[in-house]
């Protein structure tokens, strides 16, 4: 039996569906097909219960996956074990925007000079992708910036973990205009412009507003940062910010916080892994390398 086969059926007891796992290990669905019906055949009956395109596994077929979770991460571990002084492997990551641009670039870079045989592979989206990817396998630990609740978290098979605090602030180019407090009402005539549908930070603004929410007009959706940032600055257009992704321009007196009257933009950043993935000790020095610098 081999390690990946194992690894496939683990898989399976997951998705239910010999689609998904084949997407997952990017080979051929009949490859994945074959290789539980060599299993079954190995131990002389069946693992799963067929129905239409999904595989539901029995109590056996749930057992075995137990025992064989622990072989696997036994294997990995062997490996990783062979060198204590020299951390080696590879880790995927996707994060949400702001993490993604100003909290992850620095730590990931001295995580590389200190671990040379460990590739970091990272990728930037919304939470909502984030999440989905996590949820198909398709990367190892994602740090979002959209809220997910523990009973989120628990529901789809995730252990949560708060990364830090974070403040949202509406900035605007012009002194005037943020020189005092301002109630939401009185802002309604600028241009906004929000990061796209299924960002974190544009749900938490607009949940906080509450009904008001309903009043604010969008002038812009656009998915980068930068880009919003570029517009407010020379288009005199207003946007809402994680504060670390402005505070070089709030001093430099480019930008200017608008203080809004009656509304907290306080959240936090979070990091999310599956419960159920196979343990990883470069994941693991990885999540306590952003724990410290954070």
């Amino acid at each position: 039996m081999k390690i990946r086969d194992m690894e496939i059926f683990l898989d399976i007891l997951k998705t239910k569906s010999p689609t998904i796992t084949s997407e997952n290990f990017r080979i051929t669905q009949p490859n994945v097909s074959l290789i539980v019906k060599n299993i079954e055949k190995l131990l002389g009956e069946s693992l799963f219960e067929r129905r239409g395109k999904k595989l539901l596994p029995t109590s056996k077929a749930l057992f075995l996956g137990s025992m064989w979770l622990s072989v696997v991460e036994s294997y990995y571990d062997s490996f990783e074990s062979l060198s204590e002084d020299e951390l080696f492997g590879e880790v995927s990551i996707a994060s949400t925007h702001t993490i993604g641009e100003y909290l992850l670039p620095q730590i990931i870079f001295d995580f590389a000079k200190e671990h040379k045989r460990v590739n970091i592979k990272s990728r930037i989206c919304n939470t909502k992708e984030c999440l989905a990817h996590l949820k198909s396998g398709d990367v190892d630990l994602v740090l979002v910036e959209g809220e997910v609740t523990e009973e989120m978290a628990k529901r789809d098979g995730f252990v949560r973990e708060i990364v830090q605090k974070d403040e949202l602030v509406v900035v605007c180019n012009d002194f005037v205009l943020a020189s005092k407090p301002r109630y939401i009402d009185e802002l309604l005539e600028q241009k906004w412009i929000f990061r796209e549908y299924g960002s974190g930070l544009r749900d938490k603004f607009f949940k906080s507003l509450g009904d008001t929410s309903r009043s604010v007009p969008i002038f812009l959706e656009m998915d980068r940062i930068a880009a919003i940032k570029d517009l407010v600055i020379n288009r005199g257009a207003v946007s809402v910010f994680s504060k670390i992704a402005v505070t070089d321009e709030i001093k430099a007196q480019v930008l200017f916080p608008i203080e809004i009257i009656n509304l907290r933009l306080d959240r936090y950043f979070y990091s999310l892994k599956r419960k159920s993935s196979p343990f990883s000790k470069v994941l693991l020095k990885f999540e306590k390398f952003i724990a410290d610098r954070l």
